[in-house]
This record gives C-alpha cells, sequence and structure tokens, in this order.
C-alpha cells in the first residue's frame, strides 16, 4: 500500500464512438469490500473530512463520475507527517483518482453542480469507529490548500472536532 496519497492517472483509449479506460488494474494493490457515491446537487458542497478509527481505518480510492471534485486527504497517522493534507481536483474530464491509505481522513469539496463521486473501501463500515475533523483545522498543506469560500456543509461537519484537538492514533 503506499505511504501517502496518490494521484493515478486513468489512460483513455479513444475513436469515433467515445472512449474506454481501465480505472483500476493489478498494478494497484486495493481490495474492494464496498463501493460508496455521492451526489450533490450544488457548487461548494463541502462533505468531510471523514474516518475510521483503529481497526475500522479504510484505504480509499477515490473518482469523480460527473462534475469535479477538489479531493483532500490529511494524514492521521502517528509520525512526523500528521496534519499533512493533500488535495487534487478530480473530474470526470480528467479521469484522474486518488488513492488514500489507511489512517487518513477524507474530504471533498463539489465545483460544480450536480456532482458524482465515487469512492472504493477496502474495510466495513463502523458507525461507533466514524469520525470527523473540521476542514478549517491548521493542516500543513503538501498541495494547494481548499479553495477559500463560504461552504454548504452538514451539522456533522460544521461540529467536527479541530485538528489541534484529535489524538494522534
Amino acid at each position: 500500500m503506499v505511504d501517502k496519497p496518490e494521484i493515478i492517472e486513468t489512460q483513455l483509449f479513444e475513436d469515433f464512438r467515445g472512449w474506454l479506460s481501465v480505472p483500476v488494474d493489478r498494478s494497484i494493490t486495493f481490495h474492494v469490500v464496498q463501493i460508496n457515491q455521492g451526489y450533490s446537487k450544488k457548487k461548494f458542497t463541502l462533505r468531510g473530512l471523514h474516518y475510521q478509527e483503529g481497526e475500522h481505518a479504510q484505504a480509499k480510492l477515490v473518482s469523480c463520475l460527473h462534475g469535479s471534485i477538489f479531493n483532500v486527504a490529511v494524514d492521521l497517522r502517528r509520525g512526523d507527517t500528521f496534519g499533512y493534507a493533500y488535495g487534487a481536483i478530480l473530474s470526470f474530464e480528467n479521469q484522474k483518482q486518488m488513492l488514500i491509505p489507511r489512517g487518513f481522513a477524507h474530504g471533498y469539496l463539489t465545483l460544480e453542480g450536480d456532482t458524482l463521486m465515487q469512492w472504493c473501501v477496502d474495510n466495513d463500515f463502523c458507525g461507533e469507529a466514524a469520525k470527523a475533523v473540521r476542514y478549517d483545522s491548521d493542516f500543513i498543506w503538501q498541495t494547494e490548500p481548499w479553495p477559500m469560500r463560504e461552504y454548504i456543509l452538514s451539522e456533522k461537519d460544521k461540529n467536527a472536532i479541530k485538528l489541534s484537538e484529535l489524538r494522534k492514533f
């Protein structure tokens, strides 16, 4: 498995009918246990940053099936990279995916209305282990940060704890 989030560029095979791609093959070691999809009606809907603690941690393979998102992964593992944040634009147009290791919180911001994204996970969902970190915590950005503006947020995400309050697991 990877040590930090990795961007996967999908190769397209195009002809007059459209295109075909193989987003995942044996070059990526990832066992899919569950596939999730999230639809957002409006631009600037922010979801996350979500994670599962301990043995319930999940690696994720994230892609955008329609529209575009600014996808973010934050390292919550003990060590020198705690709080490192990685962001990338994933879209139907660019066909990029982000592979996120276990021990990271994940969230995304829609950059268009009517956006559909998908994330595959390698471990079952456990409600008791599900947690959230506030999107506006003091992360150590390794890429460009979230585009700053007003976001559409759920109450759960508004009330998430700041990174500074989180114990390193």
